[in-house]
This record gives C-alpha cells, structure tokens and sequence, in this order.
C-alpha cells in the first residue's frame, strides 16, 4: 500500500527502491496527526474500556459495601447484606458508568440508662451475696420463688375459769384480827361425809351437822391470840380393843397466829372423828360437841399447855356431829 503525501518521510530509506531493503525503521507519531492503519498502536490495558468498567466496579464495591454495613449499624442480618451487595454489584454491572454516592454515615445514639435500671442492677449486685428463699414447691413463677405456706386452723379452745382461793380458818380468824388487834379469835371449819368442806365459822358457832347421820372426819383450825395452838385426832378404829377407838400417832405441832392446822383426815376412805383434843399458849380453850343420836353436850374448858381440853367420845361405834369452839 503506498504512502499518502501526509504519511511523512521514511528514516533511512532510498526513494525509488520500489521495495524496502534491510529492517524497516519503527514510524514516529507526529503529535496531532491521525495515524494511519499501519502506524495504529493499540492503547495500554487501563486505557481499554471493558477493563475500566469492572476495576471501577470492584473499588466502588469495596467502598460502599464497608460503609453501608456501618449506617445500617449492624442491625440488618448477614442475608440482607449479602442481598444488598449483590443488589449493588448488579446495578453496578449493569450502569458501568454510574456509581452510588456513598450513604452519610450517622454515629449510633448514645447509650442512656434510667435510674430504675440503675437501682434494679445496684439491687442486683448486693443481693448476689444473700442466700435466697428456699422454694418449698419445686415452681417458679416469673423468675421468683414462690413459697406455700400451709396454715393449721386453730383447735377447739377450752375457757377455765380460775377459782377463787377457798376460804379456810386462817383466813376467817385473819379478817377477825384486822377488826380487832387485841382480841382473842379461834375459827374452824368441818370436813363433812358426803358434803366436804364446809365454810369456816368462828368463836362458837356450829360447825358440821345436826340430825343428818353425817360424820365429821376433820377439822381445820386457827386461832389468833393465844400464843399458838396444837391437836389431835380420836377415831374410828378398824379393830377395836374393848370397843374404844384410837388417836391419831401424833400430835400437830404448835401454830402460831393465823395459820392453818388439821385433825383427822380429808381423804375418802379416811375413819370418822369420834372426839379430839386441842391446847392453846395462853387464855383457855373450851367446846361444846354433839354426837351421833344424842344431844349437845355441856361446854368444857382447860387451862394452857400442858393441859387440854377433850371433847367427843371413846366409843368405837359413836362419832362427832357438830363442834363449837371458843378461846
């Protein structure tokens, strides 16, 4: 192909050669001419653009995505990513010319925490030391130990009614010596068969019973007056020796002012009184006795120990009804 007149000289070549000889010189590109189909040189790789297109993609792609993971602040899952980059490579793909603008990046909100929460985990960490109710159920509800407690109904309740203090001869000759200091009192009381223990009375009134076949079993004393006072018992006598019955073993001791002493006995099975014997400190003592199926006898009195006055009967078969007694 022949040489245009614009193609420029040849460097080094013979004109009229008709053919070139030896190796041919490489052309030189004038600035600013247009080359010809020989002297075209193909433009480097980054000048080419199928390959500017997807290196463009690829950096665009590698600055996006970074920045579309932080605006989203890690909310969206790894799916969703996934779905957006590929949705980014496919628009990219298919504009090779356009490229997204990156998203703003806004930094996450600030982390508040309510004094509420502030207190609950406060409250949490001093209870982590505590020992925790046991959970006598086995269930929890709602993260808390719910606790049964089996209430037991009360029982049948039972009213006692506290007696008053029985009203004994100390008692009664105490009342007597609140009245009257200086004076000299004796009061008695009688143990009744069938009936118990009867009020006291005082300074020669009746005790026990009349015309009832009931027995005297035992007397309480106390006497307020006469430097103190002592007793005993005669009784009926389970095996008599010429019909009579026995005393007591022994005499009480000697009690003062405004004590209690006893004669005989209380008890269920305890022998009938068929008489007694009684002392006193200082003064006299006297009494009148009735007995079984007879009259009131004549009153009887002694000087103070060692002396005493008796009043009943030895008869085995007989036993005390009714007493009074003075000082």
């Amino acid at each position: 192909m022949g040489l245009g007149a614009d193609s420029g000289p040849w460097s080094g070549g013979r004109a009229g050669d008709g053919g070139r000889s030896g190796p041919l010189p490489r052309p030189v590109r004038r600035a600013g001419s247009r080359q010809s189909d020989d002297e075209f040189e193909g433009p480097g790789l980054l000048s080419r653009p199928l390959v500017v297109g997807p290196v463009a993609l690829g950096v665009a792609a590698l600055v996006i995505i970074p920045l579309v993971v932080l605006g989203s602040g890690g909310s969206d899952d790894g799916g969703n990513q996934e779905q957006a980059a590929a949705g980014s490579s496919a628009s990219a793909e298919a504009s090779p010319s356009l490229t997204a603008p990156p998203r703003p990046i806004s930094p996450p909100p600030p982390v508040t925490t309510s004094p509420s929460a502030e207190d609950d985990a406060k409250d949490k960490d001093k209870d982590k030391g505590k020992p925790k109710p046991k959970d006598t159920t086995g269930t929890q509800s709602g993260g808390g130990v719910t606790v049964t407690v089996t209430a037991t109904a009360p029982g049948n309740t039972t009213t006692v009614t506290a007696k008053p203090p029985q009203d004994t001869a100390a008692t009664a000759v105490k009342r007597l010596a609140a009245s009257d200091p200086s004076g000299r009192h004796i009061c008695y009381r009688a143990y009744v068969s069938g009936r118990g223990w009867q009020k006291p009375v005082c300074d020669g009134t009746m005790a026990g019973t009349t015309g009832q076949n009931r027995p005297i079993k035992a007397l309480n004393i106390a006497v307020h007056g006469v430097d103190g006072s002592a007793g005993n018992a005669f009784r009926h006598s389970a095996k008599p020796v010429d019909g009579r019955g026995e005393w007591q073993p022994s005499w009480t001791a000697v009690t003062g002012n405004g004590k209690n002493y006893t004669i005989g006995s209380p008890k269920k099975d305890a022998p009938n009184m068929l008489g007694f014997a009684l002392n006193v400190g200082s003064g006299e003592i006297c009494n009148t006795i009735r007995l079984r199926q007879r009259d009131w006898g004549g009153r009887v009195c002694s000087r103070p120990r060692p002396d005493f006055v008796f009043g009943g009967t030895l008869e085995n078969d007989v036993w005390l009804e009714a007493v009074k007694l003075t000082v």
